[in-house]
């Protein structure tokens, strides 16, 4: 995930803002600005792995895939359509737990 946040340029900061907008944007509810600065810098140290929601957010944010973000293992996505699949899939799923929740 960080080499994504560098080939754009963006500092930590401006990768929670992101977040922040996006998940705002999507009706989602994510961890405060505070907590957001820490968790980025965790995931990029590899102290910590984003939740899945998390996962589909940066996903989106930085417009790569899982696999492209080190979410999952190279060999798991070996093609465009099975990568776009597997994303699909994960957004499907957390879709569905949302509608779940706001029930």
């Amino acid at each position: 995930m960080g080499r994504a946040r560098l080939a754009r340029g963006w500092s930590q900061v401006k990768v929670v803002r992101a977040l922040m907008l996006l998940a705002d944007h999507w009706g989602w509810d994510i961890a405060a600005e505070n907590s957001l600065k820490v968790f980025v810098s965790r995931w990029e140290n590899d102290t910590h792995r984003p939740g899945q929601t998390y996962q589909v957010l940066l996903c989106a944010i930085f417009r790569a895939t899982p696999a492209e973000l080190g979410f999952t293992r190279p060999a798991a996505a070996s093609t465009l359509n099975e990568r776009l699949t597997a994303l699909e899939s994960m957004i499907d799923g957390l879709t569905g737990r949302l509608g779940e929740v706001a029930a």
